[in-house]
């Protein structure tokens, strides 16, 4: 998950120091512009923001998000009844949506009750409203000068734009990060971590239109079934994970075809392992491991079934090919390779 309680108390942090000094400015500023009313607010905005760091200590993240979003809309409110609609103190609201739909996000990764910014929304877009429509009737009590306005203006233009820019992106970086989350999962095996049905199936139609030969091998453990009896399912995981570590280790195809089978895909050239050395290999090492489970250490074997095709070769025939091959080495020994066509015992 992308976002977590530290980075989500990091990033509130990080808020209300940048609030806390962006109040610091604009009690210079209407100290210089002589605008006493202000002066006093933004006093009390420090002393607000100070207390904010020890919310955020104590991780109250709906308080933190409904008293910093309702601090900025009063202020919003009195400087632009105070100083006029030009100073640009409305376009603040802006970012505060943006970072207040983004808290709410946050509360509900963090599984937080009570944190729903629609009702916050609404009161900023009625003091939006209503400081328009009453400036439209009535004029300012101060009048700031024309390059303080400017100057006001593009502080605004500044912090709203880095806000929204800032948020919208961390956005598109969840996105995307959630996407390819859920595309791994869809295409995993949450047990083994080696690809699964799905994934070999999509493989395996993007190799239609493949000129080259290939090589199919279905394999299965070996009496899979005494494994989990004898000690129990937990430890059959154990031994499908640590199957699957050593398949994943090695440089070809290999999906968790399901249950205790396993299949692996791959190409007939010079490139190419050759599939007998290769699966012969693979059999060697996993009967040659030492299990080790609860202290108790005992042997797994698998057996192999191989089978190679083409471009034009019906995938559901090269898979059934491969299974009789299995089927046969299960019923003549086990812990073997079968590479030899069978006639199907089904």
């Amino acid at each position: 998950m992308f976002m977590n309680l530290k980075r989500a108390k990091l990033l509130a942090y990080c808020i209300a120091v940048c609030f806390l000094f962006i109040h610091i400015l604009m009690l210079l500023i209407f100290m210089l512009c002589e605008v006493p009313p202000l002066v006093k607010f933004n006093i009390f905005s420090i002393c607000f923001y100070i207390t904010i760091l020890f919310v955020v200590h104590k991780e109250w993240f709906p308080l933190f998000t409904i008293s910093v979003y309702l601090e900025v809309v009063a202020h919003m409110s009195f400087a632009i009844l105070l100083t006029g609609w030009e100073t640009g103190f409305q376009v603040t609201l802006i970012g505060m949506n943006v970072l207040a739909f983004y808290a709410e996000y946050t509360g509900r990764s963090l599984k937080l009750k009570y944190l729903k910014v629609m009702p916050l929304c609404i009161i900023g877009m009625l003091m939006y409203l209503g400081t328009y429509i009453y400036l439209y009737f009535y004029s300012p009590f101060y009048s700031l000068a024309k390059d303080v306005v400017f100057a006001l203006n593009i502080l605004w233009g500044i912090i709203v734009f880095v806000i929204s820019s800032l948020v919208l992106q961390l956005l598109v970086i969840i996105t995307n990060s959630s996407e390819e989350e859920l595309a791994y999962e869809l295409s995993h095996d949450k047990l083994t971590g080696l690809p699964n049905r799905y994934y070999l199936s999509e493989q395996l139609d993007s190799i239609k239109d493949d000129k080259s030969y290939f090589w199919l091998c279905i394999s299965d453990i070996d009496d899979f079934k005494k494994i989990n009896d004898t000690y129990g399912h937990n430890c059959g995981d154990y031994v499908l994970k640590t199957i699957g570590d050593l398949l994943a280790a090695k440089e070809i195809l290999c999906c968790r075809w399901g249950g205790e089978e396993f299949l692996f895909v791959g190409r007939l050239e010079q490139n190419y392992p050759d599939p007998r050395m290769f699966l012969e290999g693979i059999r060697k090492e996993i009967q040659n491991y030492s299990f080790e489970y609860d202290g108790i250490k005992f042997q797994v074997t698998m057996t192999f079934g191989l089978s190679t095709f083409s471009n034009g070769d019906n995938i559901d025939n090269v898979l059934r090919d491969a299974d009789d091959k299995l089927y046969f080495g299960k019923h003549s020994g086990k812990n073997q390779l079968v590479t030899k066509a069978v006639i199907s015992p089904k």
